[in-house]
């Protein structure tokens, strides 16, 4: 029993000191948050870091919104990986607070300033890169 109880401290002492050395954040990627926009709905950010090209021209991107508190709440922080056709200035969100949105489909900004502006930047940022 008690050559099972030292092999147990050993290893646990083992993986302390390789997590407390190792560079993990680095294998997860570094986030990038850019404020872009804030207005009287909340704020919008763009993590540049998660632009990605997809094969079919369009590109993939995480963006993080806070909804302003109003009388009735404190105010929501949610994350979002979306879709975006650049061509067509559409979106859609293919992933809200890490719950997939398999039948998610594309639509237009709809005039909101926010959504307008991760579509600009993400653009721009992807075909400037």
């Amino acid at each position: 029993m008690k050559i099972i109880s030292n092999l147990f401290y050993f290893s646990l002492t083992l993986l302390i000191f390789i997590l407390n050395f190792s560079s993990y954040s680095n294998a997860i990627g570094n986030v990038d948050w850019v404020l872009l926009k804030e207005n009287n709905n909340g704020k919008e950010w763009l993590d540049k870091g998660s632009i990605k090209p997809l094969p079919n021209g369009e590109i993939t991107v995480l963006t993080k919104f806070f909804k302003n508190p109003t009388n009735s709440d404190n105010g929501e922080l949610s994350l979002y990986v979306m879709r975006i056709n650049c061509d067509k200035k559409k979106f859609k969100d293919t992933s809200i607070n890490g719950i997939p949105q398999f039948n998610s489909k594309w639509q237009a900004s709809n005039n909101d300033e926010l959504i307008d502006v991760v579509i600009e930047s993400s653009c721009s940022e992807f075909i400037n890169g």
